[in-house]
């Protein structure tokens, strides 16, 4: 008898450092982070049998996985999944962590980025990826653009491939606010768009890339909070007047952005995003600091009638954690 179990973590996208430019689109700034997480366990059965006791939906995409393993027979247990299009990567980690562990109980290798080629992650962005095998901040390289569109990747080097990775001081805190009641662009609405992107003014690239290599990428090196936030605050309004013409405005929603604009008034040193939300986002150093801007938040929020879910977390700077047992 053999059991699996896979936990991975959610990421938040800080935007892109590059949008169209020499062939090349796009290109992800990202961090994994340490909640919430996606738990999946996987022991051998007389046939095939699914249990989610995590409270989230997510038949459609185990069932797709299930198929691609020939419904092997074997008792999946969902215990834990991220929140479903809130702009956490809740699909990228659970058909990684199910892969995963449906791979490993049949005695092969557990490779994530042949799993995201099967499974058609990895088209835009390979920051899930990329958080799944090793954590930390990632800088990815983007995808080559063929005649205008971008293809579904064919090969294991068309995922965009990790460029920089570094861990994030433990003393870093992210404050995460999820508005509930809405739901960010899915797959299938933003391939619309994504796929076929259209080039900005120079300005707004060549100020997106000095923000990354002279401030964002320099702040991590040296432990500088305050200009890490600063950094992604820009580079988040930069990529939202981009997406504006899809999202409505910088931010997808009015209640992600009283979120942004909160969390900078409460004191975080820089706020953003995460994908296409409704996640919101705030930096700050200290834990006590975190709490302080939380419960400004939290009030500035009530006051307007937004529910949301809220977390504290730190950067996860190690990937996914699977255990095997045999008896």
């Amino acid at each position: 008898m053999m059991f699996v179990s896979v936990t991975s973590h959610a990421r938040l996208h800080l935007g892109f450092y590059n949008i169209l430019s020499d062939g090349v689109a796009y290109g992800s700034i990202g961090v994994a982070i340490d909640h919430p997480v996606t738990s999946v366990s996987v022991r051998d059965a007389e046939s095939s049998r699914v249990v989610n006791v995590s409270g989230v939906y997510v038949d459609d995409v185990i069932n797709e996985v299930l198929s691609r393993f020939n419904d092997v027979a074997v008792e999946l247990r969902i215990e834990e999944a991220i929140p479903r299009h809130v702009g956490l990567g809740s699909t990228t980690q659970l058909v990684l962590s199910t892969g995963c562990a449906l791979s490993k109980i049949l005695g092969t290798p557990c490779d994530a980025r042949k799993l995201a080629l099967i499974f058609r992650r990895g088209r835009i962005s390979g920051i899930g990826i990329a958080a799944f095998e090793r954590g930390g901040f990632i800088v990815d390289s983007g995808r080559r653009v063929r005649d205008g569109v971008i293809e579904e990747p064919k090969s294991i080097n068309d995922i965009p491939q990790v460029i920089f990775r570094h861990p994030l001081p433990r003393s870093w805190c992210f404050i995460v606010v999820i508005p509930k009641g809405v739901r960010g662009l899915d797959e299938r609405a933003e391939r619309e768009f994504l796929d076929v992107p259209y080039e900005p003014p120079e300005e707004l690239q060549d100020e997106l890339r000095r923000t990354l290599i002279l401030h964002l990428l320099p702040s991590i090196t040296r432990r500088d909070a305050e200009v890490f936030g600063k950094s992604i605050t820009r580079i988040q309004e930069l990529v939202g007047r981009y997406f504006s013409r899809y999202q409505g405005g910088i931010y997808c929603c009015d209640e992600t952005e009283c979120a942004v604009r909160s969390l900078l008034r409460n004191g975080a040193y820089g706020a953003g995003q995460s994908s296409w939300g409704p996640t919101a986002y705030g930096v700050v150093c200290g834990y006590r600091r975190a709490l302080k801007v939380l419960e400004g938040v939290k009030r500035d929020l009530s006051r307007r009638g937004i529910e949301a879910a809220y977390y504290i977390v730190r950067a996860k700077n190690r990937g996914a954690t699977v255990r095997v047992e045999s008896s």
